[in-house]
């Protein structure tokens, strides 16, 4: 009896622990204002943004527009201290903004490992090369997964503009070019 009576309680404190979630990416993929403590999700590569619909939350949700050199910030906002509301952050993007292929975008500013507050943080990163945003009805959108190293986190939209690709892609015409220009005197 005392063992089943202790298993119950474990159980019980597994989802408290569970519902007082840690960290938030903000904007939140499919949050309308401020990201509270639920809204907080713990994605896994089968479920990249947790339990959010990506495809019922992709159009409507607060995007972050990336710049022309392909990068942009967002803000961590954690609700514990310590690494379990770690502000340090690893970053995934699916150019298709689906939600099945995803990979590696680089952080370039990151936040903290184990904070010993609660509070913001700004996180910059940066996409890979090339990176053209294909999804959403405007065709310029990018989903990316980012998780805190206490395995929280979210999805969050971003946006590129006409000025992004051009620039991505007069830095690809560039490089070409040089690459060209160099065979050519050999």
């Amino acid at each position: 009896m005392f063992s089943k009576v202790l298993v119950a309680v474990a159980f019980v404190l597994g989802l408290t622990v569970q519902a007082n979630a840690h960290a938030v990416i903000i904007p939140v993929l499919g949050v309308a204002g401020t990201a509270v403590r639920a809204d907080v999700q713990r994605p896994t590569t089968a479920a990249p943004c947790g339990t959010t619909n990506i495809a019922a939350n992709l159009n409507n949700s607060t995007s972050v527009a990336v710049g022309a050199s392909g990068v942009f910030s967002v803000t961590v906002q954690n609700f514990n201290g310590g690494q379990d509301g770690s502000r340090q952050v690893t970053a995934n993007v699916d150019t298709t903004a689906v939600g099945k292929t995803f990979v590696a975008a680089t952080v370039t500013q990151n936040g903290d490992l184990a904070p010993t507050n609660v509070g913001t943080q700004v996180v910059t990163v940066q996409l890979p090369s090339g990176i053209k945003c294909t999804g959403g009805t405007s065709k310029n959108l990018c989903l990316m997964s980012f998780k805190t190293a206490g395995n929280f986190g979210n999805c969050v939209v971003v946006k590129q503009t006409a000025a992004t690709k051009r620039d991505v892609g007069a830095v690809g015409s560039r490089a070409a070019r040089a690459l060209k220009d160099a065979d050519e005197s050999m």
